[in-house]
């Protein structure tokens, strides 16, 4: 075997964890004519993925998902992240720019999950006494909705610039049945410009290129309400999928004094997450 097939190899235990997800069969035996899935399992198991007595994911499989991301929802993270590298491999330029509506759609879910947790862990008083939320490339909507649903007194609205995004944000909205407390916007937060209408912001860096960032951060801060807050999801580690993502890299030292010039207080860093306040 040479090294670039090692290489194909590894994208082959990717899929396997992906294809098994979907299936229900990261934790059962795939059915005796199932021999693609047996096989898939047993590569699992050589390689450490899986364990078995009983078949189960192993610590390492366990602990591979973004913070907040259950293995059931694997299956989704793989596809969006074999499609990504796809895209790098045929050329395309930086920028979050998914076509799928499914992997965009599991993006929204898995990126509600873990936003939830980092507000509730930074900014729990804002969280509990806002009613108004902005979400900054809100994709399909999932931090909007996944904090609408959890403070029913919480409205949003989600920018985005994406037509794939925004169509799904719709659907996904209606469907929640929050299409009168959560509005989709076409819009580039560079043309926010609504003042003191919310209480929290979520500002995703890591997929807003510098630029934009810049013009971005006094109009976000313009936009809080006095003491609200802004929550910046950072790209910190100087990395090809970072740069990627069409933000680039942004270490938290950087971030802080980008905020403090910007005209935000009370800035402090939470790992890879940046807050301050209006």
């Amino acid at each position: 075997m040479t090294e670039f097939d090692d290489l194909i190899a590894q994208f082959w235990i990717l899929g396997s964890i992906g294809r098994l997800a979907e299936r229900g069969l990261l934790y059962r035996a795939a059915a005796p004519d199932d021999e693609v899935s047996a096989l898939g399992q047993q590569l699992l198991i050589d390689t450490g993925w899986l364990l078995t007595d009983p078949l189960r994911p192993s610590a390492r499989l366990l602990a591979a998902p973004p913070p907040g991301v259950p293995t059931s929802a694997l299956s989704g993270y793989v596809r969006e992240q074999i499609a990504r590298i796809g895209r790098f491999a045929e050329g395309a330029p930086p920028g979050w720019s998914e076509p799928n509506r499914d992997h965009i759609r599991w993006r929204g879910r898995a990126s509600g999950l873990i936003a939830q947790g980092i507000v509730e862990r930074c900014c729990p008083d804002v969280l509990q006494r806002a009613t108004d939320f902005l979400d900054v490339g809100t994709g399909a909507g999932g931090i909007a909705i996944r904090l609408c649903e959890a403070s029913p007194g919480l409205r949003a609205v989600g920018l985005e610039i994406s037509p794939a995004a925004l169509d799904v944000a719709r659907v996904d909205v209606e469907a929640a049945g929050l299409a009168d407390r959560v509005e989709i916007r076409d819009q580039s937060v560079a043309d926010l410009t609504d003042v003191e209408a919310y209480d929290l912001a979520w500002l995703p860096q890591q997929f807003i290129p510098r630029g934009e960032l810049l013009e971005a951060l006094p109009r976000v801060l313009r936009s809080l309400r006095p003491d609200g807050a802004l929550v910046v999801a950072l790209a910190p580690e100087n990395d090809l999928p970072n740069l990627f993502s069409g933000g680039g890299t942004l270490p938290a030292e950087e971030a802080v004094k980008l905020l403090e010039e910007a005209g935000f207080h009370t800035v402090e860093v939470h790992d890879e997450v940046v807050t301050g306040r209006r």
